[in-house]
């Protein structure tokens, strides 16, 4: 059997699939910034910002926000710089209710915190909502990647106790 072989010095490569970053000679990725595909900004293919696909933001799909990052590695967690205390409602308080509600959070790139959502409930004595609303009002210095600020998917733990 005889191949028709090329050495790796002849320049010459077969780029399949997307490019992975906007660097490579003789590709046009559009005039996006930060390696991607597309106008948009970040690693992302299309119009959006960051690793999604789409107008959206976030690693997602779509015209949407996505889960956002996690923090860990290259990902700086946000660092929260206004906190309020919920409060205990009437209902907890006469029914003597204690425990700790989880919350899933985005903390957008403006350092707001969004699509709040319970985990872990309490939900007898209206305590998640009381959680949910003193976190909504809760501000963050954003979470970073590369040095840019970025939507980032953390977790609250907010705890009821009666003293």
């Amino acid at each position: 059997m005889v191949l028709d072989a090329k050495a790796l010095a002849a320049g010459f490569f077969d780029q399949l699939g997307l490019p992975t970053s906007a660097m490579l000679p003789g590709t046009s990725a559009g005039p996006g910034s930060g390696g991607g595909v597309g106008t948009g900004i970040g690693t992302g293919v299309g119009p959006g910002r960051g690793p999604g696909l789409g107008p959206g933001s976030g690693g997602g799909t779509g015209g949407g926000t996505s889960g956002g990052y996690r923090p860990g590695g290259a990902v700086s967690a946000p660092r929260l710089i206004k906190e309020v205390k919920p409060r205990y409602t009437p209902e907890a308080l006469r029914r003597k209710i204690q425990g700790t509600v989880v919350l899933e959070v985005l903390v957008t790139s403006d350092g707001f915190p969004s699509n709040i959502r319970v985990v872990k409930s309490l939900d007898r004595g209206g305590l998640d909502s009381e959680a949910a609303l003193a976190v909504a009002q809760w501000r963050f210095e954003p979470g970073r990647l590369a040095g840019a600020e970025v939507d980032v998917l953390v977790t609250i733990m907010i705890d009821f106790a009666l003293w």
